[in-house]
């Protein structure tokens, strides 16, 4: 019999309908550590503690919306990624449509918060293990050394620093214990996967020198078959993770903890191809000659307008690549840091926080879109290096009046690097100057005005200084050529923060915020094989640089416990200006061959109104219930788009020249999106989770557990053309615990979803047609237009043990 979408989304909604009323039980039920919306689960269980705000804190206390997912919630959610947490967390959308390529927010990066997503350059949420900034690709970070994940909704800049104006995300890692513990797990599932992965932690010198060691062995084989090659090896990852902690306490006064991490990745070409310019539907380019290949008189590519879907088959040349000795992603990642606390008789605290990363990753990109196509290898490698110094000095928290001072400083380095010829497969060497320099000083001060009402004020005082360059190549075998055109820019910025809290009783809490967030602007890279004459025009038009960009946010919300249901309510409202959107331009080659490249540019103004649910509990000792849902009206509401202009072009000429109104321009403002929604961000997203805990004896429990999560589509571009669809994400699991063991089978992706993960707008690189190029009037050579699509995981059935002493 054939089982339906419709089918299994009924029986998943039964599941969470089961009647709350069921025989008492005898024996003892393990409580559950899962996404909570306010307080624990029941009333016997632990407390949730978060530090978003850099103290340990109640949940239910913090004034602001975060959303944690717990260690426990992981195992059972069979989570193994960054992609999975945002499953369980609506308002939080993570796609990871470039495998796990790309740093610091580009195009392999894009989390969306509350509607404030990005498609290039920097994220707007940031991502932070233990509180320290992570610039790079975060997706191949193992899950099992976490305590837990706070995501933090709305600008955390005056607490977290530069980039967090939509959010943060905080990985929370386990301290080392006082007694021997540790875990070991085992996890088997469909195409080659196979993860292992296990610590110790224990008393090097009881109470005053503990240890942890951690380990992970992890393999995915790749769920797509290769149509280049007949292979099951798209998506195929491997990654080796290593990591330690060191917790020093010779007194009561004074604790020292020092991690490290090492991770290793190798992976094939990602699950992403085009669809082809020839399935293009709409705004189709007016053909008046077609020698020596299709010409137009307007700047018209052609379009796909509709929902677009993921492809029949796709394909990468990754045994040519293998045989150059490259893969899609070679990756080697250090982490380390130290963190130092110091805490006075009278219960003031001083912080010290070090902490330093290095990345050194190699690329290897298929440009080839014909599966029958000679391989067009772009491959990189790239070494970049970050530290960063917090100090942190706060009063005694359990006073009327109290607070926290601090100093943070950042750099941010990219290193020599090369470019590989993929004709010789020689590599050519490059330097570069490029960085950041960010310094800060922030504060945080919070009285209780009464018994209920808690006021707090925060502010960053925060100066970046962004360096850029135009890189230049090596010969092959010699040393890196020094770059050229090194500039710099500086940015400075004053970011507060006030919240108030009501306390209605002990686990009841009214709050509203007004915070201002902020990213640094920067420079756009341009084309080293481009002609002087198109250099020269993107100069002139203005592409060099791009602003920084802000945002005011607003929330009011209501958090708490009444009658055994946990609840998170909110509505936010947020101004955001000069937001960093992409734009791709032609140019031609020094070789005279047709090439684009992809900038950065700013929107004129946007906005963002939504609200947030959030309710969970336990109706029975057996059962555990929790649905969420979010709503993002997310729009622009003045932003002039030329590329949007170009689409609908008739008469060859751009709205504006440099911001002023072009007179002769007789088409209208058709590049004009104000109204239209932001790309890259659903606008509905909901989650549903049931759980059985079901006790067979008084030493072995049964476990059922389901997961739905829902978001709705999402439009690839600022013109609302066309979109990926609703997506449907089921997980389940199955199995038995004991006090020290847990067997589970799961099933991932149940429903077959098969919606793209992410829909780029591209070019067809085996199209040429002569257009009207709108910055220049001049007819110029490039491509049709067309849109790559990336693919989900399927459908996967597996199998996790797991053993802890």
């Amino acid at each position: 019999m054939m089982i339906t979408r419709k089918t299994l989304l009924l029986a998943a909604t039964a599941v969470c309908a089961i009647p709350t009323t069921a025989p008492a039980q005898t024996a003892p039920v393990s409580q559950t550590s899962d996404t909570l919306s306010a307080v624990a689960l029941a009333d016997n269980a632990k407390e949730i503690i978060v530090t978003a705000r850099k103290k340990e804190e109640r949940l239910v206390d913090v004034p602001l919306t975060i959303s944690v997912v717990g260690a426990e919630a992981i195992d059972r959610a069979n989570l193994d990624n960054i992609s999975g947490i945002a499953t369980q967390t609506p308002g939080f959308s993570f796609k990871q449509g470039f495998g796990r390529t790309g740093g610091g927010g580009g195009a392999g990066v894009r989390p969306s918060i509350r509607g404030m997503s990005s498609i290039v350059g920097q994220p707007n949420a940031a991502f932070f293990i233990d509180g320290i900034f992570v610039s790079d690709n975060i997706s191949s970070y193992q899950l099992d050394n976490i305590e837990r994940v706070e995501v933090i909704k709305g600008p955390q800049s005056a607490l977290f620093g530069r980039g967090t104006f939509a959010g943060a995300i905080n990985y929370v890692t386990r301290k080392p214990t006082n007694e021997f513990t540790g875990r070991a797990r085992l996890t088997v599932g469909q195409y080659d996967n196979l993860e292992l992965s296990g610590y110790i932690s224990g008393p090097i010198i009881k109470d005053v020198l503990l240890f942890e060691i951690n380990a992970r062995s992890y393999n995915f084989g790749g769920d797509y078959k290769n149509a280049a090659s007949g292979k099951l090896d798209l998506g195929d990852q491997h990654s080796t993770n290593v990591g330690g902690r060191l917790l020093f306490k010779p007194a009561d006064a004074f604790e020292a903890i020092a991690s490290f991490g090492f991770s290793k990745d190798q992976d094939t070409a990602y699950v992403y191809n085009p669809q082809g310019s020839l399935k293009n539907n709409c705004f189709a380019p007016p053909i008046i000659a077609t020698v020596p290949f299709p010409r137009t008189n307007t700047s018209r590519r052609g379009f796909y307008c509709g929902e677009i879907k993921t492809l029949p088959s796709y394909f990468a040349n990754n045994d040519a690549l293998a045989e150059r000795g490259y893969h899609g992603l070679d990756r080697k990642f250090y982490r380390a840091n130290l963190v130092l606390t110091y805490t006075t008789e009278g219960g003031t605290t001083l912080t010290s926080n070090t902490s330093y990363n290095h990345n050194y990753s190699i690329t290897g990109q298929d440009n080839a879109t014909l599966v029958t196509a000679v391989p067009s290898f772009a491959i990189n490698g790239s070494t970049n290096q970050d530290s960063s110094q917090e100090f942190r000095l706060a009063s005694p928290q359990d006073k009327r009046i109290r607070g926290a001072f601090g100093a943070y400083l950042y750099n941010e380095d990219v290193l020599p690097g090369f470019e590989v010829n993929a004709a010789t497969n020689t590599r050519r060497p490059y330097d570069s100057p490029n960085g950041v320099r960010s310094k800060s000083v922030f504060g945080m001060l919070e009285g209780d005005v009464t018994e209920q009402l808690t006021v707090s004020a925060e502010a960053r005082q925060q100066y970046d200084r962004i360096i850029g360059s135009t890189r230049v190549l090596g010969p092959v075998g010699g040393p890196p050529a020094a770059a050229i055109n090194v500039k710099e820019k500086k940015f400075d910025a004053l970011l507060p923060r006030f919240t108030a809290r009501y306390k209605i009783h002990e686990n009841l809490n009214v709050y509203a915020t007004a915070a201002k967030g902020n990213k640094p602007g920067g420079f756009n890279t341009f084309p080293t094989d481009a002609t002087a004459a198109d250099i020269a025009t993107f100069t002139s038009a203005g592409f060099a640089t791009f602003d920084e960009e802000s945002a005011w946010s607003y929330e009011l919300g209501v958090k708490g416990r009444r009658g055994g249901v946990n609840f998170a309510i909110a509505g936010f409202y947020t101004d955001w200006s000069k937001q960093q959107l992409s734009r791709g331009e032609a140019y031609t080659r020094l070789s005279g061959t047709p090439n684009s490249v992809t900038f950065i540019q700013n929107a004129g103004q946007s906005q963002i109104k939504g609200f947030e649910i959030d309710l969970s509990g336990k109706p029975a000792p057996w059962l555990y219930l929790r649905a969420a849902y979010a709503f993002v009206d997310a729009r622009f509401t003045r932003f002039y788009d030329d590329t949007t202009e170009e689409i609908y072009d008739t008469d060859g000429r751009p709205g504006f020249i440099k911001g002023v109104r072009n007179p002769l321009d007789v088409d209208g403002l058709e590049g004009d999106v104000s109204g239209n929604r932001l790309p890259q961000t659903p606008q509905h997203q909901a989650t549903i989770t049931a759980e059985i805990t079901h006790p067979i004896n008084d030493k072995l429990s049964f476990l059922f557990r389901s997961d739905l999560a829902y978001e709705s589509k999402r439009y690839s571009q600022v013109d609302n053309l066309n979109w990926a669809g609703d997506s449907f994400n089921l997980n389940a699991s199955l199995g038995l615990q004991s006090s020290n063991w847990t067997i589970n089978l799961f099933a991932r992706n149940l429903l077959q979803d098969r919606t793209p993960l992410v829909v780029s707008r591209v070019l067809d690189f085996n199209r040429l047609m002569t257009r009207v190029n709108p910055l220049t009037g001049l007819n110029q050579t490039t491509f049709f237009r067309d849109f790559f699509v990336s693919a989900p995981r399927k459908r996967q059935f597996g199998i996790n043990a797991s053993y802890k002493f």
